[in-house]
């Protein structure tokens, strides 16, 4: 049937968060929502953290209308898609949850756990060390990895990570940075307010600069790690 791997943090259902090596994770009824299989740990949508990852071999389902009902749901993903359903599976291991963020994923995940833990006092901090130019440099940075040869719906080169990280520092900025935290922007969204915004920058900057230091040279990664090398020290 397939392997994969399949993520699961604080907001699965309790099924998948149940997992362990060795062990069975099965839907309790054959409909939606099905398990999420993703083809390579560079495919897996992490959209909450922590979580664990979990290397899992795809078993058949254990009825007709249940395999009718998988044959159906998983016949309209796209080719290339990165991710299948299932209706049950073999836990076979865990794998380090940074996977999903590339070759240097831990030190995403220590960006991220940043980010997490942000308070105001700290995000200005990084504002402030934040340089004008590292908007541009992290610019040059996207352009030599949207020329590098990809898979289809592989969006960043840091994985789920960077969109991980908004979700993350938005919610500090809600939990932390008080009424003024938020501003309404000219299309009337909310948006983060500074110094959040320029913290984000930072983070941002510093997970490109370390997650993906093929595409940054040696000026340009001082540049793009300054701020976060201030604040809280190189990562190694």
């Amino acid at each position: 049937m397939g392997s994969g791997y399949l993520w699961a943090d604080d907001t699965a259902p309790a099924h998948v968060r149940s997992a362990e090596p060795g062990g069975l994770v099965r839907m309790p009824s054959p409909r939606p929502p099905w398990l999420v299989v993703y083809t390579a740990p560079g495919r897996v949508l992490v959209t909450g953290w922590p979580g664990r990852l979990w290397r899992v071999e795809i078993m058949p389902p254990a009825a007709e209308p249940e395999r009718a009902a998988l044959a159906e749901i998983t016949a309209r993903i796209a080719p290339g898609a990165g991710y299948t359903h299932a209706s049950r599976v073999e836990v076979v291991a865990e794998v380090s949850p940074a996977l999903p963020f590339g070759a240097h994923g831990d030190a995403v995940a220590r960006v991220v756990e940043a980010g997490q833990a942000l308070d105001e006092p700290t995000a200005h901090r990084l504002a402030e060390a934040r340089r004008p130019e590292a908007g541009r440099a992290y610019v040059h940075a996207w352009l030599r990895w949207s020329a590098e040869p990809r898979g289809w719906g592989v969006n960043s080169p840091v994985g789920s990570g960077l969109g991980l990280l908004g979700t993350v520092v938005q919610a500090s900025a809600r939990l932390r940075g008080g009424p003024g935290a938020w501003v309404v922007d000219g299309d009337g969204e909310n948006v983060v307010a500074e110094p959040w915004c320029s913290a984000y920058g930072a983070l941002r900057e510093a997970a490109l600069a370390y997650g993906a230091p093929h595409l940054v040279d040696g000026a340009a990664r001082e540049l793009l790690a300054a701020p976060w090398d201030t604040v809280y020290g190189p990562l190694r």
